[in-house]
């Protein structure tokens, strides 16, 4: 949930954050809503967390798959107004569910932590909690 600060003058660089913000985006996604897959995938079921839609729009959703992952013609359907990442709506329909997903771990799980982790996943939480809506936009 944090995204390293962007100028909008530095297109290439800011395609950057976008993309990999994306790329995680999307695997949070499957971590928050689904409940099956690989053997060896983990889905936040797995820690007594209750599988949550995150509220996203069909044309946003997508997104993360034909736009950011193929090279196709369905990408002709946009204009210059729907082509930019549509970064803020995905981030507020994500951070709810992340929070509430940090506060379920702390709840159940730091008191069998070690205590470093324990301090990690408050740190976390605190931070969720104190941004509120906004963007954790990191300085580098």
């Amino acid at each position: 949930m944090l995204i390293p600060e962007w100028r909008d003058d530095a297109h290439i660089l800011k395609e950057a954050i976008f993309l990999s913000f994306f790329v995680h985006a999307r695997a949070l996604i499957d971590f928050f809503e689904r409940t099956k897959g690989k053997p060896d995938d983990v889905f936040s079921s797995h820690f007594g967390f209750s599988p949550v839609k995150l509220i996203l729009p069909a044309d946003e959703r997508i997104r993360f798959g034909k736009d950011m992952m193929h090279i196709t013609s369905k990408r002709l359907r946009h204009t210059p107004e729907s082509k930019p990442w549509p970064i803020k709506q995905t981030y507020s329909a994500i951070k709810p569910t992340a929070t509430a997903f940090v506060d379920h771990i702390v709840a159940t799980f730091a008191t069998r932590l070690p205590q470093i982790e324990q301090e990690l996943w408050r740190d976390l939480q605190r931070t969720l909690h104190a941004t509120g809506n906004r963007m954790i936009v990191a300085k580098e």
